[in-house]
C-alpha cells in the first residue's frame, strides 16, 4: 500500500498497484478479479472498475475499497486517474446515494465535476 521512492516521497501508482491494493483491501473482490481475467484474458482496468462499481452496488459502500480508490485518484498516474474517473465515478448512478455519501473528498469532487459538465455548444462562437 504505502509505496515510496528511495527518498521517502510517495511514488506515482499504476494500474497494477491499484488492482493489488483493491484486492488487499477487500479480499471479497478476488472472485470479481478472477472472473474478469477469465472473461478478458488480460487486465482491462476500465472494465474491471465497472465490475467493482457493480460489486459496491450489491455489497454496499465498502470503506476500504473507496479508500483505495481515493488514494489512487490522488496519487495515481494518468491511466489510473482516468480509469477511476471514467469507469468508477462516471458509472455511479444518481440512486447510488449510499455510495455517494461514502465517497472521500477527491472522489466526491470528481463526481461533482462530472455532474456539472455540459457539452460544448458547437454553434456558439468561441
Amino acid at each position: 500500500m504505502g509505496t515510496h521512492t528511495e527518498k521517502g516521497r510517495p511514488r506515482v501508482t499504476d494500474v497494477h498497484d491499484l488492482v493489488r491494493d483493491l484486492l488487499d483491501a477487500e479480499p471479497r473482490l478476488a472472485p470479481v478479479y478472477r472472473e474478469h481475467l477469465a472473461d478478458n484474458v488480460e487486465l482491462l482496468i476500465h472494465v474491471l472498475l465497472g465490475d467493482v462499481t457493480r460489486w459496491l452496488r450489491q455489497n454496499g459502500p465498502a470503506a476500504a475499497v473507496l479508500a483505495v480508490l481515493e488514494r489512487h485518484l490522488a496519487g495515481g498516474d494518468s491511466d489510473v486517474q482516468n480509469a477511476i474517473a471514467a469507469s468508477f465515478v462516471e458509472n455511479l448512478e444518481p440512486d447510488d446515494a449510499t455510495i455517494h455519501q461514502a465517497l472521500g473528498p477527491g472522489l466526491r469532487a470528481e463526481l461533482q465535476r462530472q455532474e456539472r459538465w455540459t457539452p460544448l455548444d458547437l454553434d456558439q462562437p468561441t
